[in-house]
């Protein structure tokens, strides 16, 4: 990309592309929002790493530790360069990690910044850096939170004005993610699932707990990890102990969720917003047991389309997935009540609707 286009153009910066939820919803958003002759929407990367999501620029930046920390200069000026070359009408930074290499690169410039706030804030305590956080989100013409409890906090916490703040919820294709309409004849024990980073916030160690503890009880079942992370070598003893396969990443979320029963969402609420999986595991029609945090409530309907417990509590989790292991009528009735409420409320046709509206005024001249 090396020239200022005919077309307004929106770029979408995202930190890498490795296939997480959000990297890969940043890609169905700008393919849906694209429109040939009239609007062109860019995905840019900013760090290297796995080339899981298709991007149209990488910057391939070789960070120093953990890219969610610290702030490099120099990636800042790289920033800065490519996007004066691209000419773009709207930067749009998917999350925290972008944002502060966006607003820094975008000073003097007269492109609008958007800010897509994709989780909470983990650090409400610390003062510094709520000040830090209230002067980059003072650059954004507009922020879009995935989920209410993100919105309030951009609002009451981070001072984002009422009118700069828009919902605008995860969305997923529910035509990608379907449910699998062999899983009542397919045989075999029933599939339960973790979908997710393995790190800390996710929580992978509460699934293998989990499938240990209903090992115990005497139920079969299949357990099945999907995704990877700083704990995968930790979690690799247990994980075969309880009889967990890690899969590590796979290419496919969509066919491994049509190949699960049950999908344990067993996260911790620091980060969450809107987790986009429970909105793929919906679509796909598969009864979920999640930790109440930030924006579970809104994706699952505790005890018609899934069983919400408190964060933590291996008995309640333990529990509730029995439940759904020993009752195949519940948990496909719940799921095909998950499919229906997904599709009228996170379908991505009307998430791409809800960005259209706030993005077009930012596209006037």
């Amino acid at each position: 990309m090396s020239a200022v286009e005919s077309v307004p153009v929106v770029v979408h910066v995202i930190p890498t592309a490795v296939a997480r939820g959000a990297q890969r919803e940043a890609r169905a958003l700008a393919d849906h929002l694209d429109i040939p002759g009239r609007r062109r929407h860019v995905l840019l990367s900013l760090f290297a790493g796995p080339e899981e999501v298709p991007v149209d620029v990488a910057l391939a930046h070789q960070g120093r530790g953990v890219i969610a920390q610290g702030f490099d200069l120099g990636l800042a000026v790289r920033l800065r360069r490519v996007l004066a070359r691209m000419g773009p009408a709207v930067v749009v930074a998917h999350g925290g990690d972008p944002l502060k290499y966006v607003v820094p690169a975008s000073l003097s410039r007269r492109w609008p910044v958007a800010y897509y706030a994709t989780g909470t804030f983990g650090a409400a305590r610390h003062q510094a850096r709520v000040a830090l956080w209230r002067g980059l989100l003072a650059r954004a013409a507009v922020v879009a939170c995935e989920g209410e409890e993100v919105l309030a906090e951009c609002r009451d916490l981070l001072g984002v004005p009422s009118a700069r703040l828009v919902l605008a919820p995860n969305g997923r294709d529910p035509d990608v993610f379907r449910p699998d309409d062999a899983r009542d004849t397919r045989g075999g024990d029933p599939v339960v699932a973790f979908v997710g980073a393995l790190n800390a916030g996710k929580g992978p160690e509460r699934f293998v707990d989990v499938v240990a503890a209903l090992r115990r009880s005497g139920r079969a079942l299949r357990a099945c990890a999907y995704g990877d992370g700083p704990m995968r070598a930790e979690l690799e003893a247990p994980a075969r102990e309880a009889g967990v396969e890690l899969h590590g990443t796979v290419d496919d979320v969509a066919g491994a969720l049509r190949g699960a029963d049950v999908m344990v969402f067993p996260s911790r609420p620091t980060g969450e917003g809107m987790p986009g999986v429970l909105i793929e595991a919906g679509l796909s029609a598969v009864a979920v047991v999640a930790t109440a945090v930030p924006g579970t409530g809104a994706i699952v309907e505790d005890g018609v389309t899934g069983f919400l417990v408190p964060v933590d509590d291996l008995d309640a989790m333990v529990e509730a997935t029995a439940r759904l292991l020993d009752d195949p009528d519940q948990r496909r009735a719940m799921g095909s009540a998950a499919r229906r409420r997904c599709v009228e409320r996170f379908s991505l046709p009307s998430v791409v609707a809800v960005w259209a509206s706030f993005l077009e005024p930012l596209l006037a001249p």
